[in-house]
């Protein structure tokens, strides 16, 4: 292996990292609604708020995270939001009030941030055209492996040494990629090369507002966001609830969905180097329906273990698809700010699912209503995906490399 993979493997590592710790952390939540929620007195749509609060934060530093990785580098905005990120999750454990709980996770949602389109900078910076839908699904595969990991230990942390020990627990582990993102993490493209002659400006932001392939792409997204992060807050509630499964065995079969996620998204973000990336984001998202709604109907626990991880790769595997799909769509410069644009309308399901589905809950006690209502996301993200037009680059990708191989070695010879 030359140094130039291994340093492409290197900044693929500490993206996946950034986006895993991240992960973890606004997701530690979820698992552990029935103790936090008795712990604070709060009802099941503030509970579910808590999640919208971490997503607020996010959703809303989106376009100027990726205007601001786009300016000054992948680099400094990953170790940013490892800092951030890390240091307002830990606050949380010490939070006794709803109000004070609330404004911690949307800080803590702010300092995610930029990880999104800085990961997506930097694979476009480090690997082509064809190999970059693999890196993207082992990129995209943090969530999925921070859903099975949150799910694995919050739950027996929580149970044993409390709620707050928890979030201690995840808040800390920022800390550990801050400190290998520091010397591990280069740039291959200078930052300062590429701002000199094609700096972004809002006028650009502008623009790809008025693109429709960028507007239908955000609601694709957002149909699907919808669903996973529903299903990633409410599932481990609806088995505990519904079916009286410990906070334990609820975690393990939630594990399970995780790791589902985990293994299918390498598999697709392969699978779209080599076959029409927009039919199969398509399929994906329409199978996702029928399978949330028969998790939400199903009453047979032993049935769980096979559709639970079902539904792990039907939530899951469509982002590497979608996400290599973003480079197609505008010029190489603005991928930072397009990247966090289309994630920041992403996330407007992200910020609404929880809040949403918490407020069927309450209203109707019925969580098959529950999951029908996350179904509705998918089959909204399809429809949008089928209209979405999208163009090769085969030609520029080769230009755009050639030119940043030039830069590298000009940048050598100085």
């Amino acid at each position: 292996m030359n140094k130039e993979v291994i340093s492409a493997i290197k900044v693929l590592f500490i993206a996946f990292l950034a986006y895993l710790f991240s992960y973890m952390d606004r997701m530690a939540w979820a698992p552990i609604i029935p103790l936090a929620s008795k712990d604070l007195g709060i009802n099941a749509a503030q509970a579910g708020s808590l999640m919208t609060a971490f997503y607020l934060g996010y959703v809303i530093t989106q376009v100027p995270g990726g205007y601001l990785t786009d300016k000054y580098g992948y680099r400094k905005m990953l170790l940013t939001s490892f800092l951030i990120t890390g240091f307002f999750t830990i606050l949380t454990s010490f939070v006794h009030s709803y109000g004070l709980a609330f404004l911690v996770r949307f800080i803590a949602g702010m300092g995610s941030g930029a990880i999104f389109s800085a990961g997506i900078v930097a694979i476009t910076d480090w690997f082509t055209e064809k190999r970059r839908g693999a890196a993207m699904g082992f990129f995209m595969t943090s969530t999925s492996f921070g859903i099975s990991l949150v799910n694995l230990f919050v739950p027996s942390v929580a149970h044993g040494f409390g709620w707050r020990t928890a979030f201690l627990i995840t808040g800390s582990l920022p800390f550990i990629g801050l400190i290998l993102g520091y010397f591990l993490l280069k740039e291959r493209t200078p930052v300062h090369q590429i701002s000199k002659k094609q700096s972004t400006s809002w006028h650009d932001i502008v623009s790809l507002l008025k693109n429709k392939n960028i507007i239908l792409m955000g609601i694709a997204g957002l149909g699907g966001q919808w669903a996973t992060v529903g299903t990633a807050t409410w599932a481990n509630t609806y088995l505990i609830k519904s079916l009286h499964l410990s906070l334990v065995e609820a975690g393990a079969i939630m594990s399970l969905f995780g790791t589902a996620a985990l293994l299918c998204k390498p598999l697709t973000g392969f699978l779209s180097d080599y076959l029409d990336r927009k039919s199969l984001a398509v399929g994906i998202l329409l199978l996702a329906v029928p399978v949330l709604s028969w998790f939400g109907a199903n009453q047979n626990i032993s049935i769980l273990y096979f559709i639970a991880p079902m539904m792990g790769i039907c939530v899951y595997a469509f982002y590497p698809v979608l996400q290599t799909i973003i480079y197609n769509l505008v010029d190489r410069r603005l991928v930072g700010t397009t990247s966090g644009l289309v994630n920041g309308m992403w996330q407007i399901g992200s910020l609404t699912a929880p809040l949403a589905v918490g407020a069927v809950i309450d209203a109707t006690q019925n969580y098959f209503y529950c999951f029908l209502t996350l179904a509705a996301g998918p089959l909204l993200g399809a429809i949008a995906t089928i209209l979405i037009k999208v163009e090769k680059k085969t030609v520029a990708d080769k230009v755009d490399t050639k030119e940043t191989v030039l830069l590298v070695e000009a940048q050598k010879i100085s």
